[in-house]
């Protein structure tokens, strides 16, 4: 049976330690087409296809990719919002000239987390979710990381570290560093994912400038958060715009993030109820949260 739970909030409370990111639930408009999109992102991760009613899944060792089919997929092709696949690094180049022949568009960029800083394939699905080419040999994962777009920090931040136990592995965008880096963007000189940079109006460098205010806006960089579930991460990255949410009441909604903890459901729902200043739902063996910018996750609980 589910249960509803509203949670106080306490502080010095031990966290859940959720140690990895073991999925995504991820809406599109057709699973036919999903499938062809995503079989040669999937090759280098032989797992298996399973497809019931509106639900289709790929699951690879502990991780599943479910793609739920809606008329009106809730999609965020022009934001943070994307899921990076590990494939072979020698294969990325074959595999986005195979989905470019397919009709696909691919951009060529790199992001600021150091691990991430060569340069890669984007794409969209068919139904515009972001999808990140990520090259590793490390064959243990099919999902490498997913990002999430968020506008309070503190409180997105307290929700996967403080309550499911993440580790923040690194910042961008608060450093003098980090600003002057943004610049060669803005002169073209540096091919970032179009999320990780702002051209803000109102924010100039007018020192020495004696020409209109106009001619020296400042790019800057994006306010970036990581956050380590073992080998997986998650990316909490500044929203570029306010997007419509779904009804505050609904809590397992979708596109949803899993996240799997060792711990006993009792343990793991008893430590949520005392440092979760939110509400969430759970059922049996797995918890629903919503975090405060509307992104949904669970956790599932092996212990």
């Amino acid at each position: 049976m589910a249960a509803t739970a509203q949670a106080p909030t306490t502080d010095g409370q031990v966290p859940i330690d959720a140690d990895l990111m073991i999925g995504a639930i991820v809406e599109v408009r057709d699973l036919a087409e999903t499938r062809r999109f995503y079989e040669p992102i999937f090759r280098d991760r032989p797992g298996h296809w399973r497809q019931t009613g509106k639900s289709l899944t790929y699951t690879y060792g502990q991780q599943t990719i479910e793609f739920v089919q809606k008329p009106r997929p809730r999609t965020i092709p022009d934001g943070g919002f994307h899921n990076g696949y590990r494939v072979r690094p020698g294969h990325v180049e074959g595999i986005a000239r195979e989905l470019q022949a397919a009709g696909s568009d691919v951009n060529w960029w790199r992001e600021d987390r150091p691990e991430e800083h060569g340069l890669t394939a984007y794409l969209h699905d068919p139904s515009g979710n972001i999808v990140q080419l990520v090259g590793s040999d490390d064959g243990d994962l099919l999902l490498d990381h997913a990002a999430i777009e968020v506008h309070a920090y503190d409180y997105c931040e307290h929700v996967y570290v403080k309550t499911i136990g993440g580790r923040v592995s690194y910042y961008h965008g608060w450093r003098v560093d980090d600003e002057k880096e943004a610049k060669l963007w803005g002169s073209g000189d540096d091919p970032c994912a179009p999320w990780t940079r702002r051209d803000n109006p109102g924010w100039y460098d007018l020192v020495g400038h004696k020409g209109p205010a106009s001619e020296v806006k400042v790019p800057r960089p994006v306010t970036q958060v990581f956050i380590g579930f073992g080998k997986t991460q998650l990316g909490m990255i500044s929203a570029s715009k306010v997007r419509q949410e779904l009804p505050e009441e609904i809590i397992r909604g979708t596109p949803r993030l899993v996240f799997r903890t060792q711990r006993s459901p009792e343990d793991a729902f008893g430590r949520i109820s005392a440092v979760l200043p939110l509400s969430f739902e759970h059922d049996e063996r797995t918890a629903y949260i919503r975090d405060p910018d509307g992104n949904f996750l669970e956790l599932r609980c092996e212990g």
